[in-house]
């Protein structure tokens, strides 16, 4: 069978899924049982407060108040119904009752109070922790089942982070486990249960018997392992010894040619892959020099020699999936241009007869990151700049983004369909994404870009603030706080017997609960 015949593309496999619902609807899991078999194990803790890789393996053990579907939309989880908006800073959630957490506690208001609390306070290290605390002015118990939530100022991307960036621990267990919670143990009230943990080893999940949504999950249970070759990732799954794989290094696509028992999957421009500068940085503080390194790289470049051409050149900050996007009028400013590059430097007094400008890249050292690498330091010495890469851990590399302990690193981001992750994070001063420093103290400043993109974050409808968007994307193609590379395609491979699995529209935001094994 050709290759190209076996991709399921991700339209073609929801169609399948909903001609087969009268199906699924005697009975939401056909067949039960089994244990789903995978890999990817890159956290130290099994906490709520944590980001996983994939991101779905958060919501096995844990729900949100908000559940995100496949197309994105969101739905009640946790809560009864979809919030009560009593004004603009306010929103009032009803809770399901007899939820029960994995120890056998109760999940209720107060629960909800107590893992909020715990976020905000920063009683552990997470990456959603500034975001709670910029915006959440109050939670108040109202009663056992009742909740509400008030902002210091507008929110619009509030149902977003209350779908993916808040979820629900015991606090009973919490509490008794203290800093080995979510190591030696863990419970929340998702689809499976905490039965083992070694950190960034591998993770074993068994079946709740007591999930709220009846009949779920399909599956007896959760293995994933850490494999980092993805050419034994392949391997493992054309072998049987694993039932999915999230991730794998296009190069090594060829290897499922002729392979009758594997499906594919394919998500398009999922991953945002950019290059976040210091600019606190004495050389990398001057415009022009952060100019010159963007006109020096090439995103198609990257895309062709290790993606295999799955993925996009940037057109503009939003990714071309989000309802914010926008085609920047002038792509010149991200675009290749040698000679140009070469004129930036010299005017910033570096190259022949000027200063020599040697930088660090942090990158991962996986293959894909070892080859973008080789790249774009091949690329940066076509303009006189001496780069050493340094393959690193993607946990060190995020430690020295937060300390602003680096030069430049290569790095992938996944947002969402709201305003905030692809404007405010990554060019306000307030972002908790922003790395870079701009607009920052001690960074590069711009106070026309904080501006808009503090305005843009004020709404979820686009449409409100095309103008906005327009000039933030003008201004920081100028300014390049970061370098802008390509969006990166995704891809699942699964074993033909693994019926219902639906490869998300963003990386790693797959629905395991009515997963099932046909075998």
């Amino acid at each position: 069978m050709k290759l190209t015949a076996k991709i399921t593309m991700v339209a073609a496999f929801a169609a399948f899924l909903n001609s087969s619902g009268a199906a699924l609807a005697d009975d939401v899991c056909p067949k039960r049982g089994g244990i789903l078999k995978t890999v990817d194990m890159h956290y130290k803790s099994v906490d709520p407060t944590q980001r996983a890789n994939p991101v779905y393996q958060m919501r096995l053990v844990y729900d949100a108040l908000l559940d995100v579907n496949y197309d994105l939309s969101i739905a009640p989880g946790l809560a009864e119904a979809m919030p009560t908006q009593v004004n603009d800073t306010t929103f009032v959630f009803k809770l399901r009752k007899g939820v029960k957490f994995h120890d056998g506690t109760d999940f209720n208001a107060q629960a909800v109070k107590y893992n909020t609390d715990r976020l905000i306070k920063g009683e552990v290290k997470s990456p959603y922790t500034g975001t709670w605390k910029r915006f959440l002015s109050a939670i108040t118990v109202v009663d056992d089942h009742t909740v509400k939530f008030e902002f210091k100022e507008k929110w619009p991307s509030f149902l977003w982070e209350a779908a993916t960036s808040l979820r629900f621990g015991s606090p009973a267990k919490i509490e008794e486990l203290g800093k080995s919670y979510g190591i030696k143990g863990a419970a929340g009230t998702g689809p499976f249960m905490f039965k083992s943990f070694k950190a960034k080893k591998s993770l074993t999940l068994e079946r709740n018997p007591n999930y709220y949504r009846t009949g779920e999950p399909c599956l007896d249970g959760y293995q994933a392992r850490t494999i980092k070759s993805g050419s034994v990732r392949i391997l493992s799954v054309k072998k049987g010894d694993l039932d999915v794989i999230n991730t794998f290094p296009e190069s090594q696509f060829p290897q499922f040619e002729g392979v009758t028992n594997v499906s594919v999957q394919e998500g398009k421009a999922s991953t945002l892959t950019i290059l976040p500068l210091n600019t606190k940085h004495p050389a990398l503080a001057d415009k022009r020099v952060r100019q010159a390194i963007q006109l020096a790289v090439n995103g198609r470049v990257l895309i062709d020699n290790v993606y295999g051409g799955a993925g996009e050149e940037i057109e503009s900050i939003f990714p071309p999936w989000h309802p914010g996007f926008e085609k920047a009028e002038d792509l010149s400013g991200i675009r290749q241009d040698v000679e140009k590059a070469k004129k930036l430097l010299a005017d910033a007094g570096y190259g022949p007869g000027g200063k020599k400008l040697t930088l660090n890249m942090e990158t991962g050292s996986g293959g894909a990151h070892v080859q973008r690498g080789v790249l774009i330091q091949a690329q940066m010495k076509a303009i006189g700049i001496d780069l050493n890469v340094q393959n690193i851990s993607m946990g060190q590399a995020l430690s020295n983004m937060y300390s602003g302990n680096y030069h430049m690193i290569l790095w992938q981001m996944l947002g969402g369909p709201n305003m905030k992750d692809y404007a405010w994070n990554l060019f306000s001063s307030d972002g908790t994404g922003n790395y870079t420093y701009y607009n920052k103290d001690g960074g590069y400043q711009n106070a026309r870009a904080n501006e808009l993109a503090n305005e843009i974050v004020k709404t979820e409808d686009p449409d409100a603030v095309r103008a906005q968007i327009k000039e933030l994307q003008s201004l920081v193609f100028e300014d390049v706080p970061y370098i802008f590379l390509n969006y990166r395609n995704h891809r699942t491979a699964r074993q033909s017997y693994v019926m219902n699995f639906e490869t998300g529209k963003l990386k790693g935001r797959e629905d395991l609960r009515r997963v099932w094994l046909d075998k």
